[in-house]
C-alpha cells in the first residue's frame, strides 16, 4: 500500500537535496562576475550623443581599418570614442569573449561536480536501507544530474550531448532495474 506521507517525504528529500548542492556549489565556486571582465569599459569613453551627426557628415572611415575589421573578425567589440556626434574607433575590447570564455568553463566544471554528486546521490539511494528516503535521494540524484546536463548542455559539442544523455539514460535503466526490477537480490515474480 503507498504512504502518502512516505511520498511526500520522499519528494522533499529529493527536491531540497538538488537545490542544497546546487546552492552550496554556487556559494563555493562562484560564477563569473561580467564586471571582472569588463570593468565597465562602455562608459570610459564618451556616451554616445542624444542626437548624432548625420552619415554622411561623420564618413564612417573607421569601418575600412584593418584594425576595426579584426576586431570584428575576432569577434570582440570594438570601443568607440565620439567627437563632435561622429564615431571614432578607439580599440578592441575582448572583454565579453573573455567572459563568454569564463562562463563556459564555470558551467562544464558545475557539470562536473554536481553531475558526480548526482550520480553518487543516486547510487547511495539505491543501496539506503529506508526505502522512501533512499528513493528520495536516489530521485534528489536524479533532479542533479539533470541540473548539471542543463547548465552544460548548450556548450558541449554534439557528440558529447549523446555520449550524456545515453551515460544518463543507462543510469536510469539501471535504476529502474535495481530498484524496480529486482529487489533484495531477486527477481519479482510476475
Amino acid at each position: 500500500m503507498v504512504d502518502l506521507k512516505q511520498i511526500a517525504v520522499a519528494a522533499a528529500v529529493a527536491i531540497l537535496f538538488a537545490v542544497f548542492i546546487a546552492l552550496l556549489t554556487e556559494l563555493v565556486y562562484p560564477q563569473p562576475n561580467y564586471n571582472d571582465f569588463c570593468e565597465d569599459i562602455f562608459n570610459k569613453a564618451r556616451p554616445f550623443p542624444l542626437f548624432p551627426e548625420p552619415v554622411d557628415k561623420c564618413g564612417y572611415e573607421y569601418q575600412n581599418s584593418s584594425d576595426y575589421q579584426q576586431c570584428i573578425n575576432e569577434g570582440a567589440t570594438p570601443v568607440f570614442n565620439y567627437s563632435s556626434g561622429c564615431p571614432i574607433y578607439e580599440s578592441c575590447s575582448t572583454c565579453n569573449k573573455d567572459f563568454d570564455q569564463a562562463t563556459k568553463e564555470y558551467n562544464r566544471n558545475v557539470f562536473l561536480i554536481t553531475g558526480a554528486i548526482g550520480v553518487i546521490a543516486i547510487f547511495a539511494g539505491t543501496l539506503w536501507g529506508i526505502e522512501f528516503l533512499g528513493t528520495g535521494l536516489m530521485f534528489g540524484g536524479i533532479l542533479l544530474l539533470f541540473y548539471a546536463t542543463v547548465r552544460y548542455f548548450s556548450d558541449a559539442d554534439k557528440l558529447l550531448r549523446v555520449i550524456i544523455v545515453l551515460a544518463e539514460l543507462l543510469i536510469v535503466v539501471w535504476i529502474g532495474y535495481k530498484k524496480l526490477y529486482k529487489k533484495g537480490g531477486k527477481k519479482r515474480k510476475k
